[in-house]
């Protein structure tokens, strides 16, 4: 697996996650590493995506409320071979119950900071030794613009879910600072016809969510080509490369 390209992606079974899984499984010479919630999570769609040659998909369980999950994670991708990991893609997230100040509760807030922030600091400490070993270390936030402080200037009822995305952004700007040979970004998808986007368009009023998956997909893609230690790491952008206040 040494010659083969490395990426991990967690919520990798249906929207974001399952469209990027997709995208990579069809470049040649690339492991993607696709984690899922449990066992029991449905994976028929990940095991129905192409594959091109010399390519892999490899499976794997990883719960963001678990604190052993990811260190159990590791040991068994190396068990099975592998060696390094080239970036990470932390695209697993939650959002159940879009709320103004008043009425967010604080098991909301503590439930959403457990997946949204939490999730993506264990994760990277966990993954960190097989990070360390890429030739082009990346851990990539996908985010949202909701976690822009400094884009605040609306009611959208999203205080759990946008301080949870604001929270985890602070890590990727941390760990561009901390560590000088890994490549950070936080990644704002657009608003997208998921089951998160749609939930927020509910609550907005809005029919549907207008952005397109596909240009969406192919727009974090090319961001995460391009960012280097030079160029955009520690940043927050769009898809489209727009950089996004903090």
């Amino acid at each position: 697996m040494s010659l083969s390209t490395v990426f991990l992606i967690t919520g990798a079974n249906r929207g974001i996650g399952l469209a990027l899984t997709g995208k990579l499984l069809v470049r040649v010479n690339t492991t993607v590493i696709a984690t899922i919630r449990s066992v029991a999570t449905d994976v028929t769609e990940l095991e129905r995506l192409p594959i091109a040659a010399g390519s892999r998909l490899m499976l794997t369980t990883l719960s963001s409320t678990s604190d052993a999950s990811g260190a159990a994670m590791i040991q068994e991708l190396s068990a099975k071979g592998v060696t390094h990991i080239d970036t990470i893609i932390a695209n697993a997230g939650w959002a159940h119950d879009y709320q103004p100040c008043l009425t967010t509760s604080v098991g909301e807030l503590r439930s959403t900071f457990e997946v949204n922030t939490v999730g993506p600091v264990k994760l990277f400490q966990a993954a960190f030794p097989l990070l360390q070993k890429s030739a082009c270390a990346k851990f990539i936030l996908i985010s949202s613009i909701l976690g822009s402080i400094g884009a605040v200037e609306g009611k959208e009822p999203s205080l759990a879910y946008g301080a949870s995305k604001a929270a985890a952004n602070y890590l990727v700007r941390k760990v561009h600072f901390e560590h000088e040979d890994i490549v950070t970004l936080a990644v704002h998808p657009g608003w997208l016809k998921t089951g998160m986007g749609q939930g927020f368009a509910d609550v907005v009023g809005v029919p549907e969510p207008t952005g397109n998956l596909e240009q969406s997909i192919d727009g974090i893609l090319a961001q995460i080509n391009v960012a280097f230690k030079t160029t955009t790491s520690g940043s927050f952008v769009s898809y489209d490369g727009t950089i996004i206040p903090w």
